[in-house]
């Protein structure tokens, strides 16, 4: 045996930054699949002084890898020593919900696992007051994909109870904007800036749904043809343009309530 697991633990931030180590173990997400919320991954181990290769693999409930952290070199302090573990993560995906099984790794040897949820939770209908400000204070916010090469074009958009909703041409052209990545992605980011902070921007992940054609489209269409502000001839001629040749997403802001 390489060494012991003595403790672990996989928390949401806001619940380690509460009550420590031990507090109730958790990953919730805003979407599926989705962006985690930040959470915090602790490990105590005893391992032989020395540098190893340490790794924390997510299986899902279907016994899937879904998600890994590592391997990422680690010093040990020694077999009669504990050393302790504390990562931050901010850019972890999942695409299944439930119970996990969380393997912690040495060297490529597990020594140890736990079981954690991952939750889809409910979006709050408020955001952080900042963010808040940021986009009922503008007319546009800054929109693109996160990839090798990071785009994003300013666009106008509505913002409705925790939720941000676009316009996007399914095929470009000069008629309406087109966002990057939709459709097509589930995940943007999003640059707003702060009320009264010329310079200084929020920047946040967001989930991507795209609206069903129907009741859904046609509500948030009316919504967002009264926010065009450079709209020629009457809204029923935007609208039945829009029908044909644009998608409406709604962007979930990936951001701790």
């Amino acid at each position: 045996m390489i060494g012991d697991l003595v403790f672990a633990n996989v928390l949401d931030k806001r619940t380690f930054d509460a009550e420590g180590e031990s507090g109730p173990p958790g990953i919730y997400l805003s979407g599926l699949p989705g962006r985690a919320l930040p959470f915090v991954i602790y490990r105590g181990w005893k391992v032989p002084q020395g540098v190893v290769q340490e790794e924390v693999r997510f299986s899902g409930p279907s016994g899937r890898l879904v998600w890994r952290w590592g391997p990422q070199p680690r010093r040990m302090f020694g077999s009669m020593d504990l050393t302790t573990e504390t990562d931050v993560v901010e850019d972890a995906h999942f695409d299944e919900w439930g119970q996990y099984v969380v393997s912690f790794i040495i060297d490529g040897q597990i020594l140890g696992e736990i079981e954690v949820p991952v939750l889809v939770q409910a979006a709050p209908q408020k955001l952080p007051q900042e963010v808040e400000e940021g986009l009922k204070k503008s007319d546009t916010i800054w929109v693109g994909t996160n990839g090798d090469r990071p785009n994003a074009v300013p666009v106008w958009f509505v913002y409705r109870q925790g939720k941000i909703y676009v316009l996007s041409q399914k095929e470009q052209g000069a008629e309406e904007q087109s966002v990057p990545g939709i459709p097509g992605t589930d995940e943007v980011v999003v640059v707003t800036r702060r009320k009264g902070r010329d310079t200084s921007l929020d920047r946040f992940y967001a989930t991507v749904r795209v609206l069903e054609d129907g009741p859904e489209f046609e509500e948030v269409a009316k919504l967002l043809v009264d926010r065009r502000r450079s709209r020629h001839g009457p809204p029923e001629e935007s609208l039945k343009r829009w029908r044909k040749s644009c998608v409406i997403a709604e962007l979930t802001p990936v951001v701790p309530a």
